[in-house]
């Protein structure tokens, strides 16, 4: 199971990867805690033996009962319909998870510019975006940086202009994004209590 609290990993099996890319699909709008435990069941309920990817496209072709929303909805993940279209197309992709750029995985249906940066940032050395989720926005708020939304800018401008300001404090803090991200995610984010 993922690890929202020690997200960060470089050496990732092909397997895990596409674990990991599912997680911050389910953790749009969704605790991080939350989104991992509901990966988790849902990969019990298709409970195939290759890998997630493999599986979801084998549900796919063979269009098994019941409908891959419906195994989604039982695992708890919320807009089952959307995420769904979000797996099925991820799944097909052909997508090399370890050299793919951001602008690939936008590509996919429902994988947008917070999505995309968070799986590569902590899934590869070096990597230099910002997931701008609601825990980095109130950080980069309590920086004293202007115009700050509450939640994950819509406007690419935007987005970028807050990218880079983050991806500033990270240098002038040395630290590498993934880490200052992964420190601010474990200092603003609640701490859910199991089975919420």
């Amino acid at each position: 199971m993922v690890d929202p609290e020690n997200i960060t990993d470089y050496d990732l099996c092909n397997n895990e990867l596409e674990e990991r890319l599912l997680f911050w699909v389910c953790a749009a709008g969704k605790n991080g805690r939350t989104a991992a435990r509901c990966l988790d069941v849902f990969l019990e309920l298709m409970s195939c033996e290759g890998s997630p990817f493999a599986c979801i496209r084998e549900h796919g072709v063979a269009r098994t009962p019941p409908p891959l929303p419906y195994i989604l909805r039982a695992a708890g993940i919320g807009c089952y319909t959307s995420k769904a279209r979000t797996f099925t197309e991820v799944s097909n992709a052909g997508l090399n998870l370890r050299t793919c750029t951001v602008e690939d995985l936008e590509k996919v249906y429902g994988i947008g510019m917070k999505t995309s940066r968070c799986f590569i940032i902590h899934s590869r050395l070096g990597a230099r975006h910002a997931g701008l989720d609601t825990h980095l926005l109130k950080y980069l708020r309590a920086e004293g940086i202007e115009d700050v939304p509450k939640s994950t800018p819509s406007s690419k401008k935007q987005y970028l202009r807050l990218e880079k300001e983050f991806l500033r404090m990270a240098d002038e803090q040395g630290k590498l994004p993934s880490v200052l991200d992964l420190e601010i995610w474990n200092k603003y984010s609640v701490k859910s209590t199991p089975g919420t």
